[in-house]
């Protein structure tokens, strides 16, 4: 070959040494070629002791829904796909997780309603200054953009999630969002008015010494939930998407305080949940008489938040109460399909059902909503990694 190059090399030499290279780049390709079928065959082979497992445990995930329902059943195809792998991947996650031995015997008693179990002593999260400011802003009809760019200004913490949020996948303006004003300015003022009010809602959720609840899971739930009800409100044009986020990441907040209020309670729950094969919501209906949503929709109502997300908190378990309004419907769904796909928050290995009648509500073609499923994840991820509380 050095020859051809100095040009000192016979014509039949040249396509001697043309052909042997050829060959060698032939031989690589095949190999290469081979590689890739050998991995392939590896993906194929399936092991059908973890496959069995995935199976009965996709099995409860689903049993209390309705399979013929084609929402659910999307579901629970991608369902059996991801716990197989994830059962490889991580194979301690699947195992039964041993109680807190810290954390006293719950004392059986019942308190006779969630105003009743708030009266006792409850780990409240209070609200920041610059939230209530937000909420003052937010609520004045005579209030501006420049007013409410102006109040999350005060906050760099704010500043910073609301602008990352406006340059996410979440929104994709063709233009770079450098300004809280710009930001407003280009969501608009209830719409950045509601992703404000989310993001420092978030904050609230923090994680305590001695924690019964798996708080990280709880934050990316929430997220998910918040991500998933926004596209598909989006999708069918419910208007004004970001208070469905904001729906969305608060929807649990019930559940947050009944765990690190009643720790004793929790457990309890968790281990009615777990033995009798059940959804959280259930064990909680059956041990309580009410859910962490009845009473997420009291904990937001006292705090003065917007009617929707009391709304959507109080009923998103029980979506037909609330007919008239889509925010309780939309967040039922979203927070049904954050779980399949996933984002669940670990008490209960059941879903639970989802209401038909709240799907026809919203006005979302299937077709619609399989085109909605690829971009799900990344958003997620994005917005989880912007908003994480620390």
């Amino acid at each position: 070959m050095q020859k051809l190059l100095n040009g000192q090399s016979h014509p039949d030499e040249f396509h001697k040494i043309l052909n042997v290279d050829f060959l060698i780049i032939a031989k690589v390709h095949i190999m290469v070629e081979s590689e890739i079928e050998l991995e392939v065959k590896k993906e194929a082979v399936i092991n059908p002791e973890i496959k069995e497992a995935a199976n009965e445990f996709v099995d409860k995930v689903f049993s209390e829904s309705n399979v013929d329902f084609e929402l659910v059943s999307i579901l629970r195809r991608m369902s059996e796909d991801r716990i197989y792998h994830d059962m490889i991947k991580r194979p301690d996650e699947y195992k039964a997780k041993p109680q807190l031995t810290s954390v006293e015997p719950w004392d059986g008693k019942k308190p006779a309603g969630p105003r009743d179990f708030l009266k006792k002593k409850v780990s409240l999260p209070s609200l920041p200054q610059v939230l209530i400011q937000i909420q003052n802003v937010i609520n004045d009809s005579d209030s501006s953009a420049s007013d409410l760019a102006a109040v999350i200004s005060k906050d760099p913490k704010l500043v910073a999630a609301i602008l990352r949020l406006a340059n996410s996948a979440m929104f994709s303006f063709r233009t770079e969002v450098d300004t809280p004003t710009r930001a407003v300015a280009l969501l608009g003022f209830k719409q950045a008015g509601s992703l404000a009010l989310g993001t420092v809602s978030l904050s609230l959720f923090k994680r305590s010494k001695v924690s019964v609840l798996e708080v990280e899971k709880f934050w990316k739930h929430s997220i998910a939930c918040g991500v998933i009800a926004q596209e598909i409100a989006r999708a069918a044009n419910l208007g004004d998407p970001e208070r469905f986020f904001v729906a969305g990441l608060l929807h649990d907040i019930g559940l947050y305080v009944v765990f690190e209020s009643q720790k004793s309670l929790a457990v309890e729950l968790l281990k009615r949940a777990n033995k009798e094969g059940t959804s959280f919501y259930a064990a909680e209906q059956e041990l309580l008489g009410f859910n962490h949503a009845i009473l997420g929709g009291v904990i937001i109502k006292d705090w003065s938040f917007p009617k929707n997300l009391v709304i959507s908190a109080a009923g998103h378990h029980n979506p037909e109460k609330a007919k008239n309004d889509p925010d309780a419907g939309v967040v039922h769904v979203a927070d049904y399909v954050a779980r399949a796909l996933g984002y669940d928050l670990g008490v209960s290995p059941v879903l639970g059902g989802i209401s038909e009648a709240a799907w026809v509500n919203i006005g979302l073609s299937m077709g619609d909503f399989k085109k909605l499923l690829p971009t799900f994840e990344a958003i997620i991820e994005d917005v989880f990694e912007i908003l994480r509380p620390e």
